[in-house]
């Protein structure tokens, strides 16, 4: 299959790495414009929840950070596997990818630790979550669990909040610079992404989610972090949370290392991927009440 001719630039549509950029720029320059009416770190939920509720425009711009966010997620996927099906790996040395595959580590990060700081009943959920698969690591995991929450007694959303403002941001903004040597999307694709996002915040304003003291029969994080909820159900958190995803970053980083197994990396990754995707569709769409399995 031509790779190269699916992938290639449509004069409608602009390049996935384009759109990857825009919409991190989107990202960081609305949640520059949240911070102002942030009224408590240490309480987000009430913060975000007076955002929403102060007006059409709150509203409007609470859903552009989420859904920029989002596309800078989903775009930084599809421009992942674009790299992967034509084999861009082969034009780098290995320590050039390897800043490639952390930054797909860090961009990962930053957008779930913004989850993670909302504060509401599905964070709070992620969050513990996490702590019980970070503690099933050993000592790493415990340096990590330290570095992420900054201490057991502080307020973990908030020490969560500040990675994904300062840390994760920063990193992330970063590594897309040493990628890419700039820091400024194409203008056409700049435009093209703030429509879309526009678009849909308007149309469909995101949800801020349950609040903390809530009682759901079901609580779902967001659509990245079912596959992981759903392995939870039936494998054990060490393999679910840190094998997983660690098998992932250690196939991605072989590929220019390994030029003679790069065929049957790439499988593994392929199937590592497709298996996190169904994991992802069971959790949306036949877990309910309990987390149990409703298949009729």
């Amino acid at each position: 299959m031509n790779y190269e001719r699916l992938f290639q630039n449509r004069y409608w549509l602009p390049k996935l790495g384009e759109i990857t950029l825009s919409s991190l720029q989107i990202a960081l320059i609305s949640g520059v414009l949240l911070i102002p009416g942030m009224q408590s770190l240490s309480e987000p939920f009430k913060s975000v929840s007076t955002i929403v509720n102060s007006g059409l425009f709150g509203h409007f711009l609470q859903s552009c950070h989420t859904y920029a966010g989002d596309l800078f997620l989903i775009a930084l996927a599809l421009h992942s596997v674009e790299y992967l099906l034509k084999r861009s790996f082969t034009a780098y040395h290995w320590k050039s990818w390897l800043w490639l595959v952390i930054l797909l580590a860090v961009g990962v990060l930053t957008v779930f630790s913004g989850f993670l700081s909302m504060g509401n009943l599905e964070s709070i959920e992620a969050t513990q979550i996490m702590k019980h698969i970070l503690k099933t690591a050993g000592a790493a995991g415990e340096v990590f669990f330290g570095f992420l929450l900054m201490s057991s007694q502080n307020n973990s959303t908030l020490s969560i909040l500040l990675h994904h403002v300062a840390t994760f941001s920063i990193l992330t903004m970063v590594l897309t610079y040493m990628h890419l040597k700039r820091f400024k999307a194409d203008v056409y694709a700049f435009y093209y992404t703030l429509v879309l996002i526009a678009f849909l915040a308007l149309l469909i304003p995101a949800s801020i989610g349950s609040h903390p003291s809530a009682e759901l029969a079901v609580v779902k994080g967001p659509w990245y972090f079912r596959g992981l909820q759903e392995m939870l159900a039936w494998i054990p958190a060490w393999l679910a949370g840190v094998v997983f995803p660690l098998s992932i970053l250690g196939l991605l980083t072989a590929l220019p290392v390994w030029a003679q197994r790069q065929n049957l990396i790439l499988k593994a990754i392929a199937v590592l991927l497709i298996f996190y995707l169904i994991e992802s569709f069971i959790a949306t769409f036949f877990r309910g009440a309990g987390w149990q399995l409703n298949v009729w």
